[in-house]
C-alpha cells in the first residue's frame, strides 16, 4: 500500500462502504492481517480514528477472515458485533488489524480482530452465521436454507 507497508496490498473485495472511508488495505500473503492509514473519511472532528470506523472494519475484516476458512468460502452475515475501544490513534498513524478465528462451524463462525497502533487501540468480537440461498420472491436470505450441523 505505502512505502512503510510493502507487505501490505489494497483491499480487493468491493464494498460501498468500504469505498466511501476508502484506503483499506489487506496482508499480501496473510488472510487474518488488514490494515489502514487514519485520515480524512476515518477521523472524528478532533482527528483521532471513529469508533464506528473501528466497529465496521473490524466486521468486515473479520467477515472475511472467516469466510476463507473453508473451501469454498462460505458466505457470512453478522449476527452479533461487539467493541471494546481501549484507546485511539490520530491521523496519519498506521493501524494494524490482526484476527484471531474462534469458531468456524457449519451453523455459526466467531472471531476477533485486535487494533493496534503502537498500542492496543481496540478489540473486536463478531459472530457469523452462513448466508441462506437469496429468495427471488422477497429478495432476502431464506434462513430455513442455511447450512445445519
Amino acid at each position: 500500500m505505502t512505502a512503510e507497508r510493502p507487505t501490505f496490498v489494497p483491499w480487493d473485495r468491493p464494498s460501498p462502504l468500504l469505498d466511501a472511508i476508502g484506503g483499506f488495505a489487506r496482508h499480501a500473503a496473510d488472510p487474518l492481517r488488514a490494515g489502514f492509514t487514519v485520515d480524512g473519511p476515518k477521523a472524528n472532528a478532533r482527528g483521532f480514528l471513529h469508533g464506528g470506523v473501528i466497529a465496521a472494519i473490524g466486521d468486515v475484516v473479520i467477515g472475511h477472515a472467516l469466510a476463507v476458512q473453508t473451501d469454498p468460502p462460505t458466505r457470512l452475515v453478522t449476527v452479533n458485533l461487539s467493541c471494546d475501544l481501549l484507546g485511539t490513534a490520530r491521523e496519519g498513524e498506521w493501524v494494524d488489524i490482526l484476527v484471531t478465528p474462534t469458531r468456524v462451524g457449519r451453523r455459526l463462525a466467531a472471531g476477533s480482530a485486535t487494533f493496534t497502533s503502537g498500542r492496543v487501540i481496540a478489540n473486536v468480537t463478531a459472530l457469523f452465521m452462513p448466508a441462506g440461498p437469496v429468495s427471488a420472491t422477497s429478495g432476502q436470505a431464506d434462513a430455513a436454507a442455511a447450512p445445519a450441523s
